[in-house]
């Protein structure tokens, strides 16, 4: 090569890598991707809604390109942001009674010895409105059983997307063992098309008792192993989805996202995983379609997601009731980030169930990400029952972090998560009261809001 011809391949070569670097800087300056850097993003009316350092997002930037101006159904989050400095400022300090709340509920976590027969206990609790009641004596030993017991058999789910067990326990108590995919500290950039995240299953469950929804699964995490456990019980659908790499076990089955590339393999001979209670045969109805899910289709919105008085549409579909367990829900999902509750469940033949808050391993998946549009029933709708929104100023402060904190150190698995997750769950709740205020202006006082 001449050194013509060199001095052309170099400066092609620097044309390259700056327009690399342009395109990787508008990136981090256009959505963050790792949700560490500042991001201010502005309505469709140009109004900046975000605050430094936190991240904005209506849909999953790395999936879909639509703009905000196309989701018009979202506009009012703009009005959130102009509320959350005064927000911030009025609760900023814990509950003073917030210890002994927390303390009671740790009281059924930590007594045991209550009873000796805790499948029979845990099934007696579960009636259309709850799935435990608000103060459990005996939750300690259901916990301790789910997370012991003798697995007496092992077969693969073949029901939903993900990679998971039904395990039999001595007893006759069947579970659902949901295995660990991502460490603790791994933020993932995508909201959807991932893995589930076992620990979301354990942190819904204490997170339902802490906001008295108490309307998910009793779930606790879990080490087995997968040689002395599983294997000699496992049936030969599950015998036959069992390899071995580098001495330790790992599997894959037969759902949407199970392949042989993507098994989940033990660590130092041990499977972590969450094992969540089932519920005693024909409780849940057919899952019904929920109003304000998602398409999951590329270039596709919901009716919910281009028009912002949609709520005035199913309002006409939903009696009031339905509509604040659908709130409740919204609040409960994004709390934990939940961004996949496509669907609804309630007890079978009882219309006064609340929304049964299953399938939560779609959250917790970043804790610098809040996924706003999870709050559409929210904003859209402007009510909420007034025991909820009372719940949420009481757990403001630092509350909620706190109680989660301490009601998950006793899971076996315990961290189950990072200080940041947990940081998260405060800023959102002040997301959510900014929300209500905003609401509050616009319907023109809280007894328009609060039901």
């Amino acid at each position: 090569m001449n050194m013509g011809s060199r001095k052309a391949a170099w400066r092609a070569l620097c044309v390259v890598l700056i327009l690399m670097l342009i395109h990787l800087l508008r990136d981090i300056i256009s959505f963050r991707s790792f949700g560490y850097s500042a991001q201010l993003t502005r309505s469709a009316d140009s109004e900046p809604v975000l605050s430094e350092g936190e991240f904005y997002v209506l849909k999953n930037v790395f999936h879909y390109k639509e703009s905000q101006r196309e989701r018009e159904g979202l506009r009012m989050l703009s009005t959130l942001y102009k509320h959350l400095p005064a927000v911030k400022a009025k609760y900023s300090f814990a509950a003073p009674t917030i210890t002994t709340f927390i303390a009671e509920l740790l009281e059924d976590l930590e007594k045991k010895g209550i009873t000796n027969k805790p499948w029979e206990l845990a099934r007696k609790w579960v009636k259309p409105t709850s799935l435990i009641p608000a103060r459990a004596p005996g939750l300690g030993d259901v916990l301790t059983a789910l997370s012991t017991a003798k697995i007496t058999r092992a077969d693969l789910s073949d029901r939903g997307s993900q990679l998971k067990i039904i395990l039999e326990l001595e007893g006759e108590q069947t579970a659902v063992f949901k295995p660990m995919r991502y460490p603790r500290e791994e933020n993932l950039e995508d909201a959807y098309f991932t893995f589930d995240r076992h620990n979301g299953e354990i942190v819904a469950f204490h997170l339902s008792r802490v906001l008295d929804m108490r309307m998910a699964p009793i779930t606790v995490g879990r080490k087995v192993s997968m040689e002395t456990e599983v294997l000699p019980v496992a049936t030969q659908r599950l015998s036959d989805n069992i390899f071995r790499n580098e001495g330790d076990a790992c599997f894959f089955g037969e759902c949407l996202y199970c392949n042989k590339k993507w098994p989940v393999c033990e660590k130092d001979h041990y499977l972590e995983g969450a094992v969540v209670m089932w519920l005693p045969k024909h409780y849940l109805s057919t899952e019904l379609h929920h109003p304000w899910g998602r398409t999951y289709i590329k270039h596709k919105l919901a009716q919910w997601e281009t028009d912002e008085n949609y709520c005035r549409v199913e309002l006409r579909n939903y009696d009031a009731r339905k509509l604040l367990d659908l709130i409740d829900a919204a609040v409960f999902d994004f709390l934990i980030q939940n961004v996949d509750r496509h669907h609804f469940a309630q007890a079978s033949g009882a219309p006064e169930s609340p929304v049964v808050l299953i399938d939560n391993a779609k959250s917790v998946g970043n804790a610098f990400v809040d996924w706003m549009d999870i709050l559409a029933p929210i904003l859209q709708c402007c009510r909420m029952r007034r025991t909820t929104y009372e719940k949420l100023i009481f757990l403001s402060g630092g509350g909620l972090s706190q109680a989660m904190k301490e009601l998950l150190d006793s899971d076996p698995l315990a961290p189950v998560l990072t200080t940041a997750h947990l940081l998260a769950m405060d800023r959102r709740i002040l997301h959510i009261l900014a929300a209500m205020s905003a609401c509050k202006e616009t319907k023109g006082g809280w007894a328009n809001v609060l039901i």
